[in-house]
């Protein structure tokens, strides 16, 4: 009998090594990605909403910010001259997630496509119902 957890690690574990190779040529991997993809979906965010949002570790997930504002993908919004703590992407930020994100989306695609259009909404319900169960918001 083949274990649940065993299973999955395996299955997440190669869709992540997939995204890591599209993302390599860019200089990301998938966790910078998340970053990416809270901010585009948001706008705005603190930090700490970030790495409340995927559980990441927050020393780690500062790390991380600071890569992307070097890289000057990310930045802090300044109001009335002083800066605040809020991320959102710059203009070079958007454009490498929306050229990215073709990339990304082409790749999901392709490995949603051996599901039927049924069976794809099914794995979705199930992974809501694994994500309220393991209590992520």
């Amino acid at each position: 009998m083949k274990l649940f957890f065993q299973e999955y690690a395996r299955v997440y574990r190669q869709i992540i090594n997939d995204v890591n190779r599209i993302l390599k040529p860019y200089g990301l991997t998938s966790v910078l990605w998340r970053i990416f993809l809270y901010l585009e979906k948001n706008g705005t965010a603190k930090a700490s909403h970030i790495y409340e949002y995927y559980s990441m570790d927050k020393g780690m997930t500062s790390r991380y910010i600071a890569k992307l504002r070097e890289n000057g993908y990310v930045e802090y919004i300044e109001q009335n001259g002083k800066v605040k703590k809020i991320l959102q992407l710059t203009e070079n930020g958007h454009k490498l997630f929306q050229e990215i994100n073709v990339k990304i989306r082409e790749h999901e695609k392709d490995v949603l496509s051996t599901l039927t259009a049924e069976e794809q909404r099914d794995i979705m319900v199930i992974i809501e119902k694994l994500r309220i169960k393991t209590g992520h918001n």
